[in-house]
């Protein structure tokens, strides 16, 4: 292992310099919404843009027009608009429009609501969408050089800054945050093993079973998203959960004056509790591949491979450094150092198991109560994808959006699409005409929206019959208008249809329904089109985003239950009981009914990493329930009551509980200090998960077992042989 660490310490590294975030791959795959999506990019180009601006970048700001010539020589950039260029457009072309009635048309797209405060437009290219973060480092870089500002006073947004802002917080998570785990890791461990030694063994092991994991995602080909950046934390501390078992098993024969190879027992009593620990745990994470969104079913692959991974290096590294590197423990002086602490720990696990004995019924309705009170809000739990409760609220994200929304207009596109057949009689101008009307009718709704089109690139559709509307009609059906408005991508023709966009931006900070917004608007422009014999499509980042967050709930709930069926029948095969098995799974269902259901009393969303926490805890939670139920086993096994059984099993394994407990809730809480919500909520779930997986295992389980429903245990287990 120490030969072959140079090689995959390099594939690790290599792996987490290789962060890649695109907008796209958070989409559902699959889908009729997602289809129109890539079709409508195919007619019209990429949507994915960045915005800029700052206070006082005005339409006759100099520094406007300077600041878009250096970007648009740029190859990180396709096109660059600005108020001011298109402006000039608008009103020295041949129909060209006064210089209020262009501002006027510009409103809210490229004018904010005073008509004279500014935006940049910049359409990315494939070279700035390989590397966002240089995109906008360029974005920030000439606009500082050019208008003496400072990068504090930028205003930026849009897709390309979002997935940037990720790509930067990816790095922090991985290179800061990461580590900083580590160390609070180890620190805990020390303290609750009470052995330097033991906790460094156990911590390098860890280690050593995470970069492998990252070496597996390297020389497979993929790369580090924001999700996967939480696979690195996850493995260490799912690995610290199966080597504090072994160790504290390993402990337990050192102590044991009977046994005289502590290694040999250590491995024999922990091999089959923590091969099924990992098989139930890597089940948990592979069901996440069922999700349709694509950065969710890469973590949940990678994962289960990581879990299993580790298990070798559990098997191989953990034994070898304990035997190499034997912890100071004396059987005689272990007992003998501090008798009193010995004692008072048998006394007050013998006291608490007494306590379960006697009171597992009123224990038992406690827990079940509060399942059912937590498990009510269920069914009402919310998802959202959108881009305010992707970042704190005073994140510069946020403010970014805040100010550009207030100074400018709404962000969030929407793209209706009005279809005419390719040999439709009409002439362009007629077309048009159809447009405005759709426009008109997107304009008048409730919501607070603002539309682009062919028509705000127009001067007034002339309607009669004079000389003067002659000529303008002409102009508008000339093939210079035609070539105009295709190359400023509001009009397109396939084989079979004649195209023209509309662009419908809505609010990214605010309380709207994007779903019943988009719906609503298709329930007003359907019946339009079909009187003017046209069609409609609606496409863009507002119907995605709907689907998207209906997904994650389907998501959520799909690789749940397929995760708990599956653990289940392996149980049923480990208990040789159905109904044994049934029983132990109520403490699993624990943790994520009682979080989740929680989730919706106090009101917070799922997010996209909220999602991978149920599987994975559920498989967390199997890993604790497997070692307690093979430690009472063996006790009824031996012949133990089941009282007996209990208590041998609690002082056995309810210390290795609660050291991986905290240490995983330790390393995991650093990760909430990410200003990216979904990672400050998947390890804000993953800590109130392992917690109240503690709290299944050790009350709820053992209320269980002390009663009439733990016979079924009983008879699950053949006795042992007498000489």
């Amino acid at each position: 292992m120490a030969l072959a660490s140079p090689f995959i310490v390099f594939a690790a590294v290599s792996a987490l310099r290789s962060t890649s975030n695109d907008p796209r791959q958070w989409l559902p795959k699959s889908f009729a919404e997602t289809d129109d999506y890539d079709w409508f990019g195919e007619q019209f180009g990429s949507d994915e843009i960045a915005v800029v601006s700052w206070p006082g970048c005005t339409i006759d700001d100099s520094r406007v027009s300077e600041v878009s010539a250096k970007l648009e020589a740029s190859p990180l950039f396709d096109t660059v608009l600005s108020g001011p260029s298109v402006l000039a457009e608008m009103t020295e072309s041949p129909n060209g429009m006064s210089r209020s009635s262009a501002l006027r048309r510009l409103r809210g797209i490229l004018v904010g609501p005073d008509l004279e405060t500014t935006c940049l437009v910049l359409s990315t290219s494939a070279a700035g969408q390989a590397d966002r973060v240089a995109a906008v480092e360029q974005i920030e870089q000439v606009t500082v050089s050019e208008t003496d500002l400072d990068r504090s006073e930028l205003r930026l947004g849009g897709p390309t800054v979002d997935a940037a802002a990720i790509d930067r917080e990816s790095r922090r998570l991985l290179f800061q945050l990461a580590g900083f785990s580590a160390l609070i890791s180890f620190v805990i461990a020390s303290l609750r093993m009470k052995s330097l030694r033991v906790a460094m063994i156990v911590l390098v092991v860890a280690g050593y079973s995470t970069a492998v994991a990252l070496a597996i995602l390297y020389l497979s080909g993929s790369k580090m998203n924001l999700l996967m950046t939480m696979l690195p934390p996850l493995i260490y501390v799912l690995s610290i959960s199966s080597a504090v078992h072994l160790a504290n098993y390993y402990r337990d024969s050192v102590l044991d004056s009977k046994c005289n190879d502590p290694l040999r027992k250590a491995i024999s009593h922990g091999f089959m509790p923590c091969v099924l620990a990992a098989t139930t745990t890597a089940i948990g994470l592979i069901s996440l591949v069922m999700s349709k969104i694509e950065p969710i079913q890469e973590f949940g692959l990678y994962a289960a491979a990581g879990v299993l991974s580790s298990l070798t290096v559990l098997f191989t590294m953990l034994p070898a450094a304990l035997h190499l590197f034997p912890p100071k423990i004396n059987p005689d002086e272990a007992t003998k150092a501090n008798p009193k602490t010995t004692v008072a720990h048998l006394n007050a696990s013998s006291r608490y198991i007494a306590f379960v004995n006697s009171r597992h019924l009123p224990i038992l309705i406690v827990c079940l109560t509060a399942m059912a009170f937590f498990g009510w809000g269920l069914p009402y739990v919310k998802s959202t994808v959108k881009l305010q409760d992707r970042f704190l609220p005073d994140s510069d994200a946020i403010q970014d959006y805040q100010w550009l929304e207030s100074n400018i207009g709404p962000m969030v596109p929407l793209e209706v699409l009005v279809r005419f057949d390719k040999d439709d009689p009409r002439e362009l101008s007629e077309q048009l005409n159809v447009v405005a009307k759709v426009q008109a009718e997107i304009q008048s709704s409730e919501e607070q929206v603002v539309t682009m089109s062919a028509v705000n690139l127009s001067s007034a559709l002339p309607s009669g019959s004079s000389i003067r509307d002659i000529l303008e009609r002409k102009i508008i059906n000339s093939p210079v208008t035609l070539k105009r408005l295709m190359e400023a991508h509001f009009f397109a023709r396939t084989e079979t249809e004649q195209l023209w966009r509309i662009t419908v931006r809505a609010e990214a900070i605010g309380d709207l329904d994007y779903g019943r917004f988009a719906e609503r608007l298709k329930n007003r422009i359907d019946p339009l089109l079909a009187k003017e014999n046209a069609r409609g499509m609606y496409t863009g980042v507002i119907p995605l985003i709907y689907k998207a967050q209906r997904q994650l709930l389907q998501d959520l709930f799909r690789s749940f239950l397929a995760a708990f069926a599956v653990i289940g029948v392996v149980l049923v095969f480990v208990l040789r009981s159905f109904t044994a098995a049934a029983l132990a799974m109520i403490p699993n269902l624990f943790p994520a009914v009682v979080v989740f259901g929680g989730l919706e009393w106090i009101n917070v969303p799922i997010q996209i990493g909220s999602v991978m926490t149920a599987s994975a805890a559920l498989g967390i939670a199997v890993d604790d329930t497997v070692h307690f139920l093979t430690w009472f086993r063996r006790g009824l096994h031996n012949g133990l009551p089941r009282s007996s059984a209990l208590e041998d099993a609690f002082e056995r394994c309810a210390g290795a509980m609660m050291h991986t407990t905290f240490i995983c809730a330790g390393g995991l809480l650093v990760f909430t200090v990410s200003s990216f919500v979904p990672i400050l909520h998947f390890s804000c779930l993953m800590v109130a998960l392992l917690l109240s997986a503690l709290v299944g295992d050790l009350v709820l389980l053992p209320s269980i077992l002390a009663g009439p429903l733990g016979k079924p245990f009983e008879k699950s287990v053949a006795p042992a042989s007498q000489p």
